[in-house]
């Protein structure tokens, strides 16, 4: 055990250190093979950190012999000895004094987290964490950390305030008892008041569905035990989904009327519903959270109109669910990097049946305290800069969770969880990633079908609008919500409706700057996206590019584009992410969708990136400004044979072979830097790579499409490849160091078979193949591509760059010069030739010097704050 522990803080500690020393330099090169961890490895604060933002929240790895695989690894065996996880303990101490000597605060824990009830003073702090085993304590070595003042800091209250605050009778989740009458009143003034009624007057119409409806037959002739169990979750969360939704109205329009016909056929239906996981065809994680959630809503809404017999079999599913829950979560959650369907809703689940719960379950007691201080340690946003790094396809599944939770802490509580800087930083990026009525940037699994904001997500920003007072998102929400019914369609959406949320929240959508006030560009750094754009006030003509690098991999439902960008015009994709996304491990949602080969990346000798967080990518530098913008992203550490434990285990589960036949091999890569820059606002990207290898190697330069076919043209100096959609065009040309070899396609690697997703019917659509280019250059360890990208209305043809004597390229009002030799510095120099600008861009494998109208800003590298 002590070796164990003291394993975890060298490698933790020297990896900082590592990182520091190498800060010094213009240019970090890291040597580890992961930045993000599945589960946490380093503790916070760390050793010599600064807080500033937010109260202290202590937290640590588990220890080493604490078997997580059932959960982490979908069912992978363990070698580690079983440990009964309710029985686990922990000890923290800090002071102010470094021996530890005097003014030290000592609790325990069962959690390897701990918040303290206030927020510690500023100034130097000493902490140590240990592990309690047979009546003894390991400690941690003592770490320090400062604490620094800031009237704007992120302080909620502790655990004891809620508990304290908390109403003692019910309902206290969808509605407060003694706020009963006034929000019935309230509510019928709003729109979403008759949307409830209206459907859950038909509702009462509808004979309820039945667990053998079930399209279990669908799943008879599919190949292997993954697929199987993932068409029943689907075909029975099909039906679950359905019901749940149908009972919520129910219970929401007796919150709205004190109406008994609904009460009376909501408590019919959930009890029905209380036996159907007996059924064999009953499967996945969230089936079992919609009847914790319809259990504790009704338990709580119903409370005066159960009868006692009623109320004991509904206590009795919620202690059942609920503990399943909580054996689940505690000692694994708050230390694992984003799981999925907990973050999305079965915390928020669990939460609100906890407290609905509170005084009548004593098990209660600890899932509440657990759930609230989670949330104060970990969330909202599992890093700092309001991006979501599974995508933004995912990122919608979290709305209500993001929403309904702090809401009801704040409701309680009377502390505003909605000043926690991260809703402002996700705001921008719910903004910078899917622009009003426009495709989204194309990151993460699924990405494909976000070809319009839908009423979730305008919902998402019209909350914040109206609890942070951000106006940008209340401009964004005035311009696409345009009817009075617009969120109507999906009010009864599982994932993201946040209709009873409006009925709840009387602030009006706030006044001030909208969309044409936002900076040209916005980089998240800890979750590594950017997007740029040209015209936030017509979207059919603005010209967008995103780019990807991330710490977090590829791992969850991110996927491996590390230094990968995407183009649009008005609202449509151009170059951009290929690939369908049909189940987690789906031999084409692999190797034609996750992997490298469908991203506008490279590929290392026809090698991609590692699946995993050791397929990592980081922004090291970037800058926007008012006529200029510039990210650098390093991917040098993303490729290379597989080695995640997590994703070798789930191969195995979909029969993914990682070998140099489908894209993964021993690691040649040294460096691959791509730096981007956005020419003003004039649809003009510029992008080098810079590419070194241990030996010899080829390098694939690859764009892709999924609307139309792309144009390919040799020219003398470059290659011209042309994207299209309906409205408008990029045009990237394409310089390099020397003869590349071009090929196009439209066939994926492996074929896109549709065997999960039917419809109502059964009946399973056809997915369309992509196009797909790639240009391959000859044997050389040093390598350099230079893009220049033209993206613009298709009515207005762009002219190919112009190569001046000296070797220089003007395109548009801007001269690049560019060494694009394998020999020499890698450089790049690029100036606006628009009278009366002083604009310019340097890079000579330094430091990056951008000036701007007068002002010159350096740039080096520079490491973000992450997590885990």
């Amino acid at each position: 055990m002590k070796r164990s522990v003291s394993t975890i803080l060298f490698c933790c500690l020297a990896a900082i250190s590592g990182m520091q020393a190498q800060q010094k330099s213009a240019r970090i090169k890291l040597n580890e093979v992961t930045l993000m961890h599945e589960m946490l490895s380093t503790p916070s604060p760390l050793d010599k950190a600064t807080v500033n933002d937010r109260a202290v929240s202590f937290q640590w790895p588990l220890h080493a012999d604490v078997d997580t695989s059932e959960e982490v690894l979908d069912g992978m065996k363990s070698t580690k000895k079983k440990i009964d996880k309710s029985q686990l303990k922990y000890q923290l101490r800090y002071s102010q004094n470094a021996a530890m000597k005097s003014n030290v605060v000592q609790v325990e824990s069962r959690w390897p987290f701990f918040n303290p009830e206030k927020d510690l003073g500023t100034g130097v702090w000493y902490w140590q964490y240990g592990y309690v085993e047979d009546g003894n304590t390991l400690w941690s070595p003592i770490l320090q950390f400062t604490v620094k003042a800031n009237p704007d800091k992120f302080c909620p209250p502790s655990f004891k305030t809620m508990q304290a605050r908390l109403p003692k009778n019910h309902p206290r989740i969808l509605v407060q008892k003694d706020k009963w009458t006034d929000f019935m009143n309230n509510s019928k003034s709003k729109p979403e008041h008759q949307w409830y009624l209206e459907r859950a007057d038909k509702v009462l119409t509808i004979p309820m569905q039945s667990v053998n409806d079930i399209k279990a037959d669908l799943a008879k002739g599919l190949k292997s035990e993954m697929q199987r169990s993932a068409m029943l979750t689907r075909e029975s969360r099909r039906i679950i989904d359905k019901e749940e939704g149908n009972v919520e109205l129910l219970i929401r329009a007796y919150l709205l009327t004190k109406d008994t016909r609904y009460s009376k056929e909501a408590i019919k239906r959930i009890m029905e519903m209380l036996s159907w996981d007996k059924n064999k065809n009953v499967m996945g994680d969230f089936n079992a959270a919609t009847m914790l959630s319809l259990s504790s809503l009704a338990y709580d809404s119903f409370y005066d109109l159960l009868t006692g017999p009623q109320k004991q079999d509904l206590l009795k599913e919620i202690k059942r669910r609920g503990s399943e829950f909580y054996a689940n979560f505690n000692n694994r959650l708050e230390n694992h990097i984003a799981d999925n369907h907990v973050w999305q809703m079965t915390l928020r689940i669990f939460t609100f049946a906890a407290f609905s719960v509170y005084g009548d379950l004593p098990e209660a007691t600890v899932w509440a305290d657990y759930c609230y201080n989670v949330w104060l340690a970990r969330f909202p946003g599992l890093n700092k800069d309001g991006a979501w790094h599974n995508g933004d396809s995912y990122f919608a599944v979290n709305f209500r969770t993001l929403i309904e939770v702090p809401y009801f802490y704040s409701t309680v509580t009377g502390f505003d969880f909605f000043s926690d800087p991260w809703y402002q930083g996700s705001v921008m990026y719910t903004m910078y990633q899917q622009p009003p009525f426009s495709k989204s940037g194309g990151n993460g699994s699924g990405h494909q079908g976000n070809l319009k904001p839908n009423s979730i997500r305008v919902g998402y920003l019209d909350a914040l609008a109206r609890l942070t007072g951000n106006t940008y998102a209340a401009d964004y929400v005035r311009r696409v919500a345009t009817t009075p019914d617009y969120h109507k369609r999906l009010i009864t959406v599982k994932s993201g409706s946040l209709a009873w949320f409006r009925l709840q929240c009387d602030k009006p959508l706030p006044t001030g700057e909208g969309l044409t006030s936002l900076p040209m560009g916005y980089v998240f750094p800890q979750s590594g996206l950017a997007s740029f754009m040209t015209n936030w006030d017509r979207v059919g003509s603005n010209a967008m590019f995103s780019f990807r690098s991330s710490p977090y991999g590829s791992t969850s439902h991110a996927i491996a584009n590390q230094n990968a960008f995407n183009t649009f015009f008005g609202g449509n994709s151009l170059f951009y992410s290929s690939g369908h996304h049909i189940a987690f491990v789906d031999k084409h949602s692999m190797l034609c969708h996750r992997s490298t080969r469908a991203h506008n990346t490279i590929l290392v000798n026809g090698m991609g990136q590692r699946i995993g967080t050791e397929g990592y990518g980081w922004i090291p530098r970037y800058y926007v400004g008012e006529k200029i913008g510039y990210v650098l992203g390093d991917a040098s550490n993303a490729y290379g044979k597989e080695v995640s434990p997590l994703w070798l285990e789930r191969g195995k589960e979909g029969g993914i072979e990682y070998t140099p036949a489908n894209g993964w091999d021993e690691n040649h890569l040294k460096t691959f830097r791509r730096h981007t820059v956005a020419l003003g606002k004039s649809g003009l990207m510029f992008i080098y790579d810079e590419l070194e290898a241990d030996k010899p190697v080829t390098w694939d330069y690859l764009l892709h499409t999924v609307i139309k076919p792309m144009s390919v043209t040799k020219k003398d100096k470059f290659v011209h490849i042309q994207a299209t959609n309906k409205n408008g065009a990029s045009d990237a040309y394409l310089f390099s160091s020397g003869a590349l070899k071009t090929d196009t396609t439209s066939q994926f690697f492996v074929p896109a078979v549709n065997w999960l997703r039917a419809d109502a019917n059964g009946k399973f659509a056809p997915y369309p193949n992509h196009w797909h280019f790639k240009a391959t250059s000859e044997k050389k360890q040093i390598y350099r591509f230079a893009t220049v990208i033209n993206t613009h209305a298709l009515n207005k043809p762009a002219a190919d760059p112009q190569i001046l004597p000296d070797g220089r390229i003007k395109i548009g009002s801007w001269i690049i010069k560019v060494n694009i030799s394998s020999e020499g510095t890698p450089s790049f120099f690029i100036r606006s030739t628009r009278k009366g600008e002083d604009v310019n861009i340097t890079y000579k494998g330094g430091a990056t010097i951008v000036r701007e109208d007068g002002y010159e800003t350096t740039l080096v590298d520079k490491l973000p704050e992450l997590e885990i």
